[in-house]
């Protein structure tokens, strides 16, 4: 792993490796196997359109969507990076079918306010908006290595300064009583789904790709505005922006 004196305070701590270990736990049971299989990776098809699969041009599904993010989008250097980490992916893949998060739609999640099989009412935006905890500084977001889960879910492995996402997923729990049980424990950045098996010749490559960059630094950024989100279409490919909160103003 190359490792900068910058990002020291980010990996030398217990937090670091609670999520390191989280990722692990899940990434390393996808090359258990010698291939995805339909049922593995049913949870992602589920995401787009039948129509589209069939023409392999994937398109998201309609949906609504409440939840606080940042990105859309992260600076260019940064996210010039995760576009890298896709092309690479994509050579392997060599036309198997996929899709790609747009750079323009990379996010952050903290928290999600509104599945979409959960309920909501018009006076929780309000609520939300005038009253989200305050991150009372700028922090640091690094990216280590990426992912690939069982379900053929593409993932940044991101950590958080400072447990800073960690706690105000927290706050955001005892803020707002409406706030759905089921959260990312993650701090993550989706950046595509596989959709289909592979073979096992493509699925060794990918394998060894993904030990190779498991655990290597990839892109750094500051993390300066969080954003509350009404989102339409899965992968924010349709969303509007309800309000951003400037981290620190």
């Amino acid at each position: 792993m190359r490792v900068t004196i910058e990002h020291q305070p980010i990996i030398d701590n217990a937090h670091y490796m609670f999520l390191r270990e989280s990722y692990d736990k899940v990434g390393k049971e996808t090359w258990k196997k010698k291939d995805f299989s339909w049922s593995s990776l049913e949870a992602s098809r589920s995401l787009f359109t039948k129509s589209s699969l069939i023409k392999k041009h994937p398109k998201p599904r309609k949906l609504e969507v409440y939840g606080l993010l940042s990105g859309l989008p992260f600076n260019d250097s940064f996210s010039n990076e995760l576009v890298k980490i896709q092309q690479k992916i994509d050579e392997i893949l060599d036309g198997s079918l996929r899709y790609w998060v747009l750079q323009k739609n990379f996010g952050l999640e903290y928290c999600v306010f509104k599945w979409p099989d959960s309920e909501w009412k018009k006076e929780w935006e309000i609520q939300i908006s005038n009253n989200l905890p305050l991150i009372h500084k700028p922090f640091r977001y690094v990216v280590f290595g990426i992912q690939i889960n069982p379900d053929g879910c593409v993932i940044a492995k991101g950590y958080d300064e400072d447990r800073v996402i960690f706690n105000l997923r927290k706050n955001l729990q005892e803020k707002f009583d409406f706030l759905p049980h089921r959260q990312s424990s993650w701090a993550h950045i989706p950046l595509g789904r596989i959709l289909e098996p592979l073979g096992e010749s493509k699925f060794s490559k990918l394998a060894k790709l993904c030990k190779k960059l498991s655990n290597v630094h990839i892109a750094s950024c500051e993390i300066q505005k969080i954003s509350f989100i009404h989102e339409t279409q899965w992968y924010m490919e349709k969303r509007k922006n309800l309000k951003d909160f400037y981290i620190g103003v």
